[in-house]
């Protein structure tokens, strides 16, 4: 198959949604990620201002985690060819206090897509206009939120481009999808 054609045909064999549909979605994320991250805090601060929350490093973890997570799980709906998401941190301590706001994914697939490509930008976009209306310092001047890169089992299996991330001896990316838990 051509590449033009193999490209048009993984266009339309997936649903993409469109713009306003993702800032729904954008919006839906962070939503149920704040909400999953107030569930992991003690009963007695959990309905807290988001203002005093987010001065909370264990409620920030649980932010990034939880946004992670279901960023992870909407790309896997969204990309049937999607076997697996990991988390990958660009710098070696990573703590509540030092999180910078991004969020930086390597989706392991069958083959390269560039819908999934595509995807992620989109919903980057929307992302980053969400997450900037909440008022935290970490997303006021972010251009850019999410960061997907692919990893393909060749990639894997040689230790060579992204693959070779887990490899390392600090920082391998850490599965964040499928994850043993159900999320809703």
């Amino acid at each position: 198959m051509s590449d033009m054609k193999q490209w048009h045909w993984e266009a339309t064999k997936y649903f993409l949604p469109d713009i306003k549909t993702f800032e729904e979605v954008a919006n839906d994320l962070c939503e149920k990620a704040l909400n999953d991250a107030k569930a992991e805090l003690h009963p007695l601060i959990r309905n807290n201002e988001l203002t005093h929350l987010r001065k909370r490093s264990e409620f920030v973890q649980a932010f990034k985690l939880a946004l992670e997570r279901r960023v992870a799980q909407k790309l896997a709906t969204w990309q049937p060819g999607v076997q697996a998401v990991f988390r990958f941190d660009e710098s070696c301590v990573d703590n509540g206090q030092s999180w910078d706001g991004s969020l930086h994914l390597l989706v392991k697939v069958t083959r390269l897509s560039d819908t999934i490509n595509a995807v992620g930008e989109k919903l980057d976009r929307s992302l980053t206009d969400c997450l900037q209306q909440l008022g935290w310092s970490r997303f006021r001047r972010r251009q850019s939120i999410l960061d997907v890169q692919q990893v393909t089992l060749n990639e894997l299996r040689h230790g060579i481009g992204y693959g070779a991330m887990f490899c390392a001896v600090y920082n391998i990316p850490i599965k964040v999808w499928p994850s043993k838990g159900p999320t809703s």
